[in-house]
């Protein structure tokens, strides 16, 4: 999906842009490697390198039912994460919520101020009324930052996945978006 920014693109602290494969840095392929950034994606099963990571890129952005970008911040105009908003179900006017911030910018509410943007997208450019996402049970700072953007627990999926070999229980997340 190609959509060109627009104000509910930026906050005061950060912007989303469109993420090319020409924008993928060695910092975003050492984000997928890092074993702390990683722990709770599915991502995690697989070494990731340049070129990989380019072409991952290349076909998000040529599927007309993903929105993928890169959070920068508006101050020195660093790329410090990504966040998806795909599978996006046009009939029911759903779409899920992907989120990958670095280490360079954890414990700053960067993430819960993406999802917000993220948000208003999908709202006022997309038409989507609902947004979902789910997280592991044991990754306790992305729950909280859906629900500072606005999004309620929804329900949990006990020992759905496996973490360390152990099971680990899903926590499912929605928010129901206004139209602007």
């Amino acid at each position: 999906m190609d959509l060109e920014p627009t104000d509910h693109w930026r906050s005061p602290r950060i912007e989303l842009f469109v993420l090319r494969p020409a924008l993928v840095t060695q910092d975003y392929v050492d984000w997928l490697n890092d074993p702390l950034v990683n722990r709770f994606l599915e991502s995690r099963f697989r070494r990731h390198d340049l070129d990989g990571t380019r072409e991952f890129v290349a076909q998000a952005l040529a599927d007309p039912a993903v929105l993928f970008t890169g959070i920068r911040t508006r101050a020195d105009g660093r790329h410090v994460g990504n966040i998806k908003l795909g599978p996006i179900d046009r009939q029911h006017r759903l779409g899920e919520v992907g989120i990958l911030i670095g280490r360079v910018a954890w414990g700053q509410g960067i993430a819960s101020e993406a999802i917000g943007l993220l948000a208003r997208i999908a709202a006022a450019e997309l038409g989507v009324r609902k947004l979902s996402a789910g997280c592991y049970a044991a990754n306790t700072g992305s729950e909280r930052a859906f629900v500072r953007a606005g999004f309620a627990v929804e329900g949990r999926r006990p020992a759905h996945v496996l973490l360390d070999g152990r099971p680990e229980d899903t926590i499912l997340l929605g928010r129901l978006l206004q139209p602007n």
